[in-house]
């Protein structure tokens, strides 16, 4: 495994917080180790991190995120099932949603860089806009008058 950087830190720090807090609402626990090291496996494609196995993926933590906030209630609606034997049951179910939709969401964060781009590159300042003319087509006078007489 690579060693991380700053960004990457800060980023599974995110991530790693926002799992503990926001879907299994923990307080004063910290995720267990397993977790961690499905976490840190899922970004590189793997079922968890070791060294053994060839990286098959890279996803940044930030995606990772995304997914889960995308499958916030889902998930959290797992997590207060108690249909699972132990914690490691739950987030292996957790990890299975996350899994199938990653690739989704990694999709929709490269078009939407893709159109911020095609945004930016649009040149504005041959544009120029001095104002609207409203032109009716109807003869308005005309339609008065007809009305007019109607009553």
């Amino acid at each position: 495994m690579a060693k991380m950087t700053q960004e990457e830190k800060e980023s599974f720090d995110e991530l790693y917080q926002y799992i503990k807090k926001d879907i299994f609402e923990y307080t004063n626990q910290s995720l267990p180790k397993y977790m961690i090291l499905r976490l840190k496996g899922l970004s590189e494609g793997k079922f968890m991190a070791n060294n053994r196995v060839k990286s098959m993926a890279k996803y940044e933590y930030k995606q990772i995120l995304y997914t889960f906030r995308i499958n916030k209630m889902k998930l959290k609606e797992i997590v207060k099932s108690s249909k699972f034997q132990n914690e490691q049951h739950k987030f292996n179910t957790i990890m299975l949603i996350i899994e199938k939709d990653i690739n989704d969401v990694v999709n929709r964060l490269q078009r939407k860089v893709k159109s911020e781009e095609k945004i930016e590159k649009i040149d504005l300042t041959n544009i120029t806009h001095e104002g609207a003319e409203y032109k009716n087509k109807t003869n308005d006078k005309k339609l008065n008058d007809d009305l007019n007489e109607l009553w």
